[in-house]
């Protein structure tokens, strides 16, 4: 008796095919989105930029400025900085500095596509005589021939002219900072020389805080304002002694002088900022 070998097998699939093309799934095309990129990055600034124009300018960044902005006593908001529609930086003229104050990146964060034209424009706009920035730098990931541990990292500093006399260090190479900071320095030492706005000699200087963790990827994507990511417990990470002196070091590298930081009651506790709505500063105007 003739056996068939195939019998006890699973009968073979059949493909069904379509006449209209519009019917058959491409996996290919399904979902394909062309990636952002500088130009899609819409940057405004609200507030009457002309009282900002050729002052000193400190720039307050991510965890770091969210710690300094709570006990740096900054007053009402008088403008911000919108990108696509979302406010990513909160401008500020405390009396008691004769800087313009911008804290960035504290209630969200700028992908890095959108960081180049951010910077780009701040400084066209606002036109400062010279720059200081306050940053943080991954402990864990800072290469150096003596690594030593967070609680005995240095505050460190790159300044795109000369250097600093006080005891903070220098952030030397390899190491490179990816944050919007980088942008900042980037623009004042390549385009200072040959821009009448910025003038030649303006001058950059960044001012980082060693941080225990490395941070996450910037974001694909703008995220739309997180208020309440002011309270999310950034400001047990430093001593109050070291926000001292770095905004000692943050001022002094714009050749100012001003009063102690006193924020040192809130470090550990977390107070969250008075917030107030503003019309004029799109999603509504802060006071720190």
């Amino acid at each position: 008796m003739d056996i068939d070998p195939l019998a006890d097998t699973v009968p073979p699939r059949h493909a069904v095919e379509s006449d209209e093309e519009e019917d058959e799934y491409n996996p290919l095309s399904s979902g394909v989105q062309s990636k952002p990129k500088a130009g899609d990055a819409e940057v405004k600034i609200l507030g009457d930029t002309k009282s900002f124009e050729g002052r000193t300018l400190v720039i307050a960044s991510g965890d770091a400025g969210k710690v300094w902005a709570k006990g740096a006593k900054l007053g009402e908001q008088s403008g911000a900085v919108m990108v696509n529609g979302v406010q990513v930086g909160l401008l500020f003229n405390p009396s008691w500095t004769k800087s313009n104050v911008l804290v960035s990146e504290v209630t969200t964060r700028l992908p890095v596509w959108a960081m180049y034209n951010y910077a780009d424009v701040v400084l066209a706009s606002l036109k400062p005589s010279s720059m200081a920035l306050l940053d943080t730098y991954a402990t864990p990931a800072y290469i150096t021939a003596n690594p030593v541990p967070f609680h005995e990292a240095p505050i460190r500093y790159l300044r795109t002219k000369g250097s600093l006399s006080s005891n903070v260090h220098p952030f030397s190479p390899p190491n490179l900072i990816q944050s919007t900071s980088a942008s900042f320095l980037s623009i004042i030492s390549t385009l200072a020389p040959l821009s009448s706005d910025l003038g030649a000699s303006s001058a950059g200087t960044l001012i980082l805080l060693p941080t225990p963790h490395i941070p996450p990827p910037p974001p694909s994507s703008i995220a739309p304002t997180n208020i309440s990511s002011l309270d999310d417990g950034a400001e047990a990470v430093w001593e109050a002694r070291v926000i001292r002196e770095a905004q000692k070091v943050l001022f002094g590298a714009n050749k100012e002088v001003v009063g102690e930081w006193e924020g040192g009651k809130a470090v550990g506790i977390g107070e969250k900022p008075k917030v107030g709505r503003r019309g004029d500063l799109g999603e509504g105007g802060m006071y720190i």
